[in-house]
């Protein structure tokens, strides 16, 4: 996986190939009628799409932004000290809906695979104790492995980590990416593909993490994820600014992915699982401004509020 988090990372070359993608947004018309949910109690704020505020900013805007869970970057909690990182979230009232990432099994930065697994499994030991429902997997890049090879790898490493996970109460939700955001991050470019994989696996404790701006990217993907959504344990939430290829990501509801479109069809499919707000964009990152974050989530919580 990358040492370091860079927007250019989500950002999509202007000459991948997508043939499944849609060149328009879906039009508003064709959505069905709203289900009736509470998605703020289900709602969460990534702390990689606040990567440069201070943890302490971070949990006070939650609070302020009305939401009880935030999602964990590993590199900001190893930073404070994992006791801080506890303390911080029992005296803030908040519960870590997951902590991104673990992963790098293919070893594509020359680590060995027996210290990729420690190091996985501390992770997952955290995660446990602070109450975080998944953690989030890339399972590295291809590399000069065989497509074969660095699959019996992840299944293996998964495997593994999955008993662990079982033993504490956690899920690890593999993340898929799109081809042109996939490099040092996984193998794995499409939901399909990483469906393939986790039945592979066939693990219980292993599941699906999937974030809008890559799946949404996709003509098809009502199909692919109605035949994924028992697996799926975490939605990311992304918008770009156009469903075919956007060359940057925004805010929920910022773009016109269809966004709304997808969580719909998440509940009607019986999914009860936790949203985090999860956008990696310079502006938004620079940003210590709450509006365009109160923005987002008062329209996402406001189409679904039940009457």
């Amino acid at each position: 996986m990358p040492n370091r988090l860079s927007a250019n990372a989500f950002s999509n070359d202007a000459n991948a190939s997508f043939p499944d993608e849609s060149d328009k947004a879906e039009p508003a018309g064709e959505r069905p009628s709203p289900v009736a949910v509470n998605l703020l109690e289900r709602l969460s704020l990534s702390q990689m799409t606040t990567k440069r505020w201070a943890i302490e900013q971070e949990l006070w805007a939650c609070r302020r932004l009305g939401l009880r869970h935030i999602g964990l970057w590993r590199l900001k909690c190893e930073d404070l000290g994992e006791d801080n990182v506890a303390a911080l979230l029992c005296e803030h009232g908040l519960t870590a809906s997951s902590i991104s990432w673990i992963g790098g099994f293919t070893c594509p930065n020359g680590y060995l695979l027996r210290d990729t697994l420690e190091e996985s499994e501390e992770v997952i030991q955290f995660a446990s104790w602070v109450g975080a429902s998944n953690v989030v997997v890339a399972t590295g890049e291809q590399g000069r492995h065989i497509l074969s090879h660095a699959t019996r790898l992840a299944v293996s490493s998964l495997r593994r980590l999955g008993d662990l996970a079982g033993e504490k109460g956690v899920h690890l939700a593999v993340m898929p990416m799109t081809p042109s955001t996939a490099h040092g991050w996984t193998f794995l470019h499409s939901l399909r593909k990483c469906q393939d994989l986790l039945e592979l696996c066939d693990h219980p404790h292993v599941g699906l993490c999937l974030n809008s701006y890559h799946l949404l990217q996709k003509r098809n993907w009502r199909q692919e994820l109605t035949e994924a959504i028992d697996h799926v344990k975490l939605i990311r939430l992304c918008d770009g600014p156009t469903t075919k290829r956007p060359r940057k990501q925004c805010l929920p509801l910022d773009g016109r992915m269809p966004l709304l479109s997808l969580v719909e069809h998440l509940e009607r499919s019986g999914y009860s699982g936790l949203y985090e707000i999860d956008t990696w964009n310079d502006d938004v990152w620079q940003t210590e401004d709450l509006a365009p974050f109160q923005r987002s989530i008062d329209a996402l919580a406001s189409h679904f509020r039940p009457e």
